[in-house]
């Protein structure tokens, strides 16, 4: 089973246009990475500044090999002066069944 991860964005408003574009490159590089199985992400139409990646890894630890990697390349620095506050990053590692 793989582990999700969250990154919940508050972008500056005259910034949303620049990381919209940067999107679809992201993804593509996110899926390059070893154990990356997803990248999603979405838009709150109510408040268009908010978005929400949603990837998914074989395991915790290529999350953070990923996470590691782009912090190595100066890209979560670059992301950090688009945001209007700070990105939050949530693991989530276990999937709950239906009952």
């Amino acid at each position: 089973m793989g582990v999700k991860v969250t990154v919940f964005l508050s972008v500056k408003s005259d910034q949303i246009a620049a990381l919209l574009a940067m999107s679809p490159g992201l993804q593509s590089e996110t899926l390059s990475r070893p154990g990356a199985r997803s990248a999603e992400a979405l838009q709150n139409p109510a408040v268009p500044t908010k978005l929400l990646f949603i990837d998914e890894f074989d395991s915790v630890e290529a999350g953070e090999a990923y996470f590691q990697w782009r912090a190595e390349r100066g890209d979560l620095e670059k992301l950090g002066a688009l945001l209007a506050e700070p990105p939050r990053i949530e693991v989530w590692p276990v999937s709950l069944a239906p009952t």
